[in-house]
């Protein structure tokens, strides 16, 4: 995967990017919202690892830059008719400034529009989910992108405290989006 859209950069991780994602991953504050307050306490060597089990796959581990800089991380994972996304803008120092929706939109495009993923499987929507805690997620999934609001799923999962977390799921028809693209 490689779009690049005004200072925007969306690529597939590539091993040299493990110290960047390892530090990431290890941070508690990043992590939290996925269930880890405590970091994943992971290594250079396994996430290393983490980025080769994606070589050859339709599903893609990815960095997102802004003029060349690591900011956030992306991936998903191809399913039957469907792709399973997530995305994290790890770098506090650029979030609230717009560029969810943007790198949201553009993840979308890509993968409704990527020839190797749709010979291989006709992507009908893609879907995702985000802690029930995380509204600042949910208002860019509602208001700007205008995705669809399936369900809540309460207490669906523990994090690593043990703590009791609920998950809101979400999706984009293929046809809604070309419809909001059509629409402007």
């Amino acid at each position: 995967m490689n779009i690049t859209f005004e200072n925007i950069k969306i690529r597939t991780a590539e091993i040299s990017d493990a110290k960047t994602l390892t530090n990431w991953w290890n941070d508690g504050k990043v992590m939290a919202h996925a269930g880890f307050p405590r970091g994943l306490g992971t290594n250079i060597k396994e996430v290393e690892q983490q980025i080769k089990s994606y070589e050859g796959k339709l599903s893609k581990l990815c960095i997102i830059e802004i003029d060349t800089i690591p900011i956030g991380e992306m991936s998903y994972g191809i399913g039957d008719g469907f792709a399973e996304v997530g995305w994290k803008l790890c770098d506090e120092n650029f979030q609230n400034k717009g560029l969810g929706p943007k790198i949201i939109n553009k993840t979308f495009e890509f993968i409704f529009n990527d020839q190797k993923i749709n010979k291989a499987v006709t992507i009908e929507k893609i879907v995702w989910d985000t802690n029930l805690n995380n509204k600042r997620a949910q208002k860019v999934y509602e208001d700007k992108v205008h995705a669809i609001r399936v369900k809540v799923e309460k207490d669906a999962w523990e994090d690593q405290n043990g703590a009791l977390q609920s998950a809101v799921l979400y999706e984009m028809p293929r046809e809604r989006f070309e419809k909001l693209q059509k629409d402007g």
